[in-house]
């Protein structure tokens, strides 16, 4: 019996002094916006789906507990949402994210035509994702820029 504690209280020491992760050795998961599909317009606005890439660069996998993202299109604040669905992040393997959005036509002017001519239009998306990984949640912002496709749902 007090073999087994000895060993028990090894296995312990070991684990507290070695291989541990910190809060902080946790690398930043990679958030990219893929395309931007048109669910649905009517004559107060429409629903878009944001489609994302999430890779996970840590030798781990960790799971996405809640994404907050805010969307601008052609320089045009096109909605913020909360996507509290969780996802599970292999590591090294983008994952797809389809994260829902509503908007209304009153106060996104020109945007709006680019979403009715589907093509190229340019962005800035920040949010933050938090995670549940081995050392507990964290929560990592993330801010995007570029140009993204936005085409109808069926294409």
């Amino acid at each position: 019996m007090r073999r087994l504690s000895l060993l028990l209280a090894a296995i312990l020491a070991v684990g507290a002094c070695g291989g541990s992760r910190t809060q902080s050795s946790i690398l930043q998961p990679d958030v990219v916006l893929k395309k931007v599909a048109v669910r649905s317009l009517g004559l107060l606005g429409g629903n878009l789906d944001v489609v994302l890439s999430v890779t996970n660069p840590n030798p781990f996998l960790i799971q996405g507990t809640r994404l907050d993202l805010g969307l601008d299109l052609q320089g045009t604040h096109f909605g913020d949402v909360v996507l509290n669905d969780a996802f599970n992040l292999p590591q090294d393997q983008p994952t797809r994210v389809v994260v829902p959005l509503s908007f209304k036509w009153t106060g996104v002017g020109q945007a709006a035509r680019g979403i009715l001519d589907y093509g190229e239009l340019n962005y800035v998306m920040q949010g933050r994702g938090y995670y549940q990984t081995p050392v507990g949640e964290v929560r990592i912002p993330f801010t995007r820029q570029g140009s993204v496709t936005v085409t109808s749902l069926g294409r």
